[in-house]
């Protein structure tokens, strides 16, 4: 399909309150890296993960998104290295940091809460009847933590999602997210499948963050 809305609802009665913008507390979505089976990463699938990252924290949770340049300074003050966001193969993207590499960062920053992710399509086509089948699966890390209480608010690890497959979690009302017009478009056969893929995978593993936001955590040592 050339133009597919990903994942629209309703959920305005359970998004945080909103504040007023000074006021918002402050999160680095920083450090992310994305790869894929194929050589090169498509850009379409980064950039609708990186918008939806953005709307997440903007839209839902009404926090302030530190700005990247600023963010990529800090990094480098942290860990004395630059950090890279796209690799042509995923043998070669690095780790998730640790929750206190990112706490550590979150500091130098300024920020209230760190998201650190990494994203790695697997993407295959197969020949069926007239043409190529494409699917493409999406397989993230993610962790959040919490800067001033010093908690791992999420940490999940290997959270996979199938862009030609129902995932169970969407099927919730409670558990949808709104897309704010993120838009799963047309650029190649394996383009749509690897947002759609990126888009449910982001919208699961954050869930329970977004869910439980505010609650106790586990308190990084």
């Amino acid at each position: 399909m050339a133009l597919i809305t990903a994942f629209v609802a309703s959920l305005t009665m359970l998004a945080a309150p909103a504040l007023e913008p000074e006021t918002r507390p402050k999160v680095a979505i920083y450090p992310w890296s994305y790869a894929e089976n194929e050589k090169g990463t498509n850009q379409g699938g980064v950039d609708t993960s990186e918008k939806l990252l953005r709307q997440l924290f903007t839209e839902r949770l009404h926090m302030q998104i530190l700005d990247e340049t600023k963010c990529a300074k800090a990094w480098i003050d942290t860990a004395n290295k630059v950090w890279k966001d796209t690799y042509d193969k995923p043998k070669d993207q690095p780790v998730l940091p640790t929750a206190k590499q990112l706490l550590d960062f979150g500091q130098k920053a300024g920020a209230d809460y760190v998201c650190a992710g990494r994203l790695t399509w697997k993407v295959k086509s197969i020949w069926v009847a007239l043409g190529p089948k494409t699917k493409a699966t999406a397989f993230l890390d993610c962790r959040i933590v919490n800067v001033k209480k010093k908690t791992i608010e999420l940490d999940v690890k290997q959270f996979s999602s199938d862009s030609t497959r129902a995932e169970k979690w969407y099927e919730t009302a409670g558990s949808l997210l709104v897309t704010w017009g993120v838009t799963v478009v047309s650029g190649g056969p394996k383009t749509p499948h690897m947002q759609r893929a990126a888009i449910k995978a982001i919208g699961g593993a954050t869930n329970p963050f977004v869910t439980s936001y505010g609650q106790k955590a586990t308190e990084i040592k």
